[in-house]
Parts: structure tokens; C-alpha cells; sequence
């Protein structure tokens, strides 16, 4: 009975996804194993694969499982500092897991192969085991044998795979990776890619110290290359000719280009002898060679900078929302994210110096919109987000073929 004045809820459009019951936890979880490199304040920063492992381990949490990140426990690493925050993840060997009994729903390899012996034993006991690949596997493939032959490691061990997963932007390599697992084909999926601000809130000082200030002139304004020039894939070339090509369009800017890692450029015969020497802004001493430095120095050292960036065949990249999470203005080229943003691409040369004066001049007056374009961003692959958290739970629940122990 509704009485007058009472609240009214009827406009309200309550409809949600539903939600993990916070209640049903008396009884014992299912638990989800990552099997990982040990992470510290080192490598966390040395690789957004880290990063990955942690915000899936946050997102499974928040499905209603126990997660664990299963490492061996005796690397030269596991001494370095953690902070307070990292401590929380729980960890665990594989000698624990024999040695501790408990239902394990998947196995998720993501930083670290297995031995078939563990694969063997955690598959008797009901496990599934997933190969989950974030990186662009073929193209490493083929460019650590022609560029690095003398190099040998152990990138895949093949066996025991139940499901092979790969993020969207890397659908491309599921026949390869399927094949190289002898996995079959129709067991290998394409999983959301998730994302979370947590490692800026975590590291930073609540954010403010981060965020991006509004220079004194936009003719001022650094550019900061932030590609990470270890493969041709993420490769510094595109956006040094792109500055070049907006330095000569507007000669009324006097910044510098700030390369991050840039210092690899240096180690390349053709990029120290051939290509920084042909660019006026090198030949003017504009262009400034940098080490490897996380994403909180480079921000905190360039608070006022427009950022740039290239990236072919590797769509989406954590830095592209972490910039926009903390409002810096970045020119990228995801063709994903091209709707968010400053986009740009390589085949619309004239266009793209435009966009990025576009985003070099008029940044201030665009905050609010790019706050917007910000948000939907992260919420779109936000672990938290009511559809990204099903399609992960029909992957995890998805019945595993039985197939014999190989122990």
C-alpha cells in the first residue's frame, strides 16, 4: 500500500544485471588460479602484461571466487618492495596447491607456463586449464627468430590445454595459437579486455599530483613520444615523423619532443644514423632521448605535455587509458577507440597534423567533453561493468571436456 507522499520509486528504472549475492560466502569458493611471475613495485611496472594478471584477479574476485597468483616462489624478485596494497593478493606454489586441496574451478596461464606434470595433476582433479595470451604472439614469433636467433626460451609449452583466450584486438592469432597449443580450434575463445585505474590511485597521490595542468601557452608545449620501441609493432618512427611534419606546419611552436625509452633509438644503427639526423627538430636540439621511466614520473615530469603515440596491430594499450583517465591530451590511432579521443591515422597525413594542433591548442576547452570521452572509455572495459563481468563468468563456468590425465 503506497501512501501519499511516501516515495515513489515507479520512474526509477532498477533493472541490473544481477550481482553476486554478498551473502553466499559461508560456503567454500571456487578458486582460480593465475599463474604468474612474482609482482612487486618492480614488475609491475615492467610490463602491462603484470598489470593484466592483477586486474583479473580483481575481477574474478568480484565474480565470487578465491583467486591465487601461482608462481614458484623463488625468484631473484620476490625480495623487492611491495607496497601495503599488493600484499593483499593471495599467493601460492605449486607444491602448495598438491599440498592443499581445494576445488579449483580454471587454471589461467597467463605470465608463466606450467610443467605438463602440474597441468596433469590439476587436470585430474577437474580443473580446466586455459591458455590466456595477451601479447601478439605471432608477430614476436617471428621477429625474435629473425632478430634474435641466438635467443632461446621457453615462450610456449605445448600440452594439456583445455581453452585457448585471447583479447579482442588479438582475434587474429586464435588459428595460430590453437595449432601451436594442439588445442582445437573450437576451443579457442575471445575474452573481454578489462581495465582499472587502480595502479595510478595506488602509486599516486590520489591522482591530483598526476592529472594533467593547462600550459601558459600552447606554443610552449612539450609532445611526449610514449611508444615503447621494442618491436616494429610499437615503434617511435610514425610519431617523430608526425611531430616533424606539425613542427614544420606551425613554426609558431617552440616545444620539445620528449621520446621515452627513446635511448633504443640511440642502440639502432638506422635510427641514430639515418633517421634522427634527418629531422630538423633533432638537427635544433627539440628532440630529447630518455630512458625507460614509469607512468607516474613521466607524468609528474610533464604535467602540461600532449602526448603521442603509435601502435600497428596492437589496437588497444593500457597507456592510451591511463592519459585520457588523468586528462592528458593524446593523438592515438586505435582503430578500436578511434570514436574516443584524439584519433588519428597514417593514411590521412594532413589530417592527422590538424587533429593534433586540434588537441595542442584547444585541450582546455575541450576538458569537459574529453572527461566524457574518459569515462565511457573505462567504463566500457571496466572489470566492474555488468557486461563485461557475464561474458567473463560464461567463460569461466564453461564445462571442460573430460580428457585424460597424462600424468
Amino acid at each position: 500500500m503506497s501512501l501519499p507522499g511516501n516515495t515513489d520509486l515507479s520512474s526509477y528504472d532498477a533493472s541490473v544485471t544481477p550481482m553476486t549475492p554478498l551473502t553466499a560466502t559461508t560456503t567454500m569458493r571456487s578458486a582460480i588460479l593465475l599463474a604468474s611471475n612474482d609482482v612487486n613495485d618492480v614488475s609491475l611496472f615492467l610490463n602491462g602484461l603484470t598489470q593484466n594478471i592483477l586486474i583479473l584477479y580483481d575481477l574474478f574476485e568480484s565474480l565470487g571466487y578465491d583467486s591465487y597468483l601461482l608462481h614458484q616462489g623463488s625468484s631473484a624478485s620476490a625480495s623487492a618492495e611491495k607496497r601495503a596494497f599488493l600484499h593483499r593478493y593471495r599467493t601460492i606454489t605449486p607444491k602448495e596447491v598438491i599440498q592443499r586441496p581445494m576445488p579449483i574451478a580454471v587454471l589461467v596461464e597467463i605470465g608463466m607456463s606450467l610443467d605438463s606434470v602440474t597441468r596433469g595433476y590439476l587436470r585430474s582433479t577437474g580443473t580446466k586449464i586455459v591458455k590466456l595470451y595477451l601479447g601478439n604472439i605471432l608477430n614476436i614469433d617471428v621477429e625474435t627468430v629473425q632478430m634474435c636467433p641466438s635467443v632461446f626460451f621457453y615462450h610456449h609449452l605445448v600440452g594439456e590445454i583445455d581453452e585457448i583466450w585471447t583479447s579482442p584486438h588479438y582475434k587474429q592469432h586464435l588459428d595460430y595459437a590453437a595449432l601451436l597449443n594442439q588445442t582445437e580450434r573450437e576451443n579457442a575463445y575471445v575474452v573481454p579486455y578489462v581495465w582499472d585505474p587502480c595502479f595510478l590511485t595506488q602509486y599516486g597521490s590520489g591522482g591530483s599530483s598526476m592529472e594533467w595542468v593547462a600550459p601558459a601557452s600552447w606554443e610552449s608545449t612539450d609532445i611526449v613520444i610514449m611508444d615503447p620501441n621494442i618491436s616494429f609493432q610499437k615503434c617511435y618512427f610514425y610519431s617523430l615523423l608526425l611531430a616533424e611534419a606539425f613542427a614544420q606546419t606551425h613554426p609558431e611552436w617552440k616545444g620539445k619532443v620528449v621520446v621515452v625509452n627513446g635511448d633504443r633509438i640511440a642502440m639502432q644503427s638506422r635510427g641514430r644514423n639515418v633517421v634522427l639526423p634527418s629531422l630538423s627538430l633533432y638537427q635544433a636540439g627539440r628532440i630529447i632521448l630518455t630512458g625507460r621511466k614509469p607512468i607516474h614520473t613521466i607524468l609528474k615530469e610533464n604535467r602540461s605535455a600532449c602526448f603521442l603515440t603509435h601502435q600497428w596491430n596492437n589496437d588497444f594499450n593500457y597507456m592510451t587509458l591511463e592519459l585520457m583517465h588523468c586528462h592528458y591530451p593524446l593523438l592515438h590511432n586505435s582503430e578500436g577507440w578511434k570514436e574516443f579521443g584524439y584519433s588519428y591515422s597514417i593514411d590521412r597525413w594532413e589530417e592527422a597534423v590538424a587533429t593534433l594542433y586540434q588537441a595542442m591548442r584547444y585541450h582546455a576547452q575541450n576538458l569537459a567533453m574529453y572527461s566524457t570521452h574518459a569515462a565511457n572509455l573505462q567504463w566500457k572495459h571496466s572489470i566492474h561493468h555488468p557486461a563485461i563481468q557475464a561474458e567473463w563468468q560464461a567463460h569461466l563456468s564453461r564445462h571442460k571436456a573430460p580428457v585424460a590425465c597424462l600424468l
